[in-house]
């Protein structure tokens, strides 16, 4: 084993520890969380219609406040799937398929907002080692941030083939690409230029795809658009992750 190796592994277990501490603490966040929001369900139910001015006004309030603790309850969802890092469930994977039943699955949504979904997948592609529902998941959110950055149709491109001891999986788009200080921070944790973004979807591509022992690379330019290249091993490494 290298020494980058050994760094490397010393530093998922660290993740993973940090992981189990933060996990820990946003869960007994969640649970007063949850009980707010419910107590303001409950609210709202005896407080009935709002008949007068005065009870609109506490009702829009009640509205506002309730809204906020679901934004809350969401971000701290988000935020334990980022600090956990579960064992990869591994199997041979064939990547047509996968990428087929993704197309399926997004298809139809993007058409509706005039964005074409094409995918270049070589035909001879092996069965790859990897964590399905975990790959897969790291697709439909780039295909999904694809999409978000196109305003008024475009195309998304899905390809892969095998170069070398690696399977590369690139996700290109032709939206409104990124400026370098967007792009230099995009794999940033909570970093986003959404309003309703909380930061961490491609933070948790990255870590997912390093914990298959591959790595995600970006290239974006203003006016012309994005594409992620995902560079994964055609053989997993022997300890492939640890639960949080």
């Amino acid at each position: 084993m290298s020494g980058e190796q050994a760094q490397e592994r010393i530093r998922t277990r660290q993740l993973a520890q940090l992981g189990a501490l933060f996990a820990g603490f946003a869960h007994e966040i969640r649970n007063p969380l949850s009980t707010i929001g419910l107590n303001l369900q409950l609210v709202k139910e005896e407080f009935g219609e709002a008949e007068t001015q005065s009870d609109r006004r506490i009702s829009r309030r009640l509205t506002t406040i309730e809204g906020e603790v679901k934004r809350l309850q969401g971000i701290l969802e988000e935020f334990l799937s980022f600090v956990r890092v579960p064992k990869l469930q591994v199997s041979a994977v064939k990547l047509q398929t996968m990428i087929e039943d993704l197309v399926e699955f997004t298809g139809p949504e993007l058409a509706e907002l005039g964005i074409e979904l094409r995918t270049f997948v070589d035909g001879d592609l092996v069965p790859i080692e990897l964590d399905p529902a975990q790959i897969r998941a790291v697709l439909v959110n780039l295909v999904r941030n694809a999409a978000e950055a196109m305003d008024g149709g475009g195309e998304i491109m899905i390809g892969a083939r095998c170069e070398g001891d690696a399977m590369i999986l690139q996700v290109t788009d032709t939206g409104e690409g990124m400026p370098a200080d967007v792009r230099d921070q995009a794999f940033r944790p909570y970093y986003s230029t959404k309003k309703s973004g909380t930061g961490l979807g491609l933070p948790t591509a990255r870590r997912i795809i390093e914990q298959h022992g591959g790595s995600i690379e970006l290239a974006s330019e203003t006016g012309k658009g994005t594409q992620f290249t995902i560079r994964l091993p055609l053989t997993q490494p022997d300890e492939d992750g640890g639960d949080a």
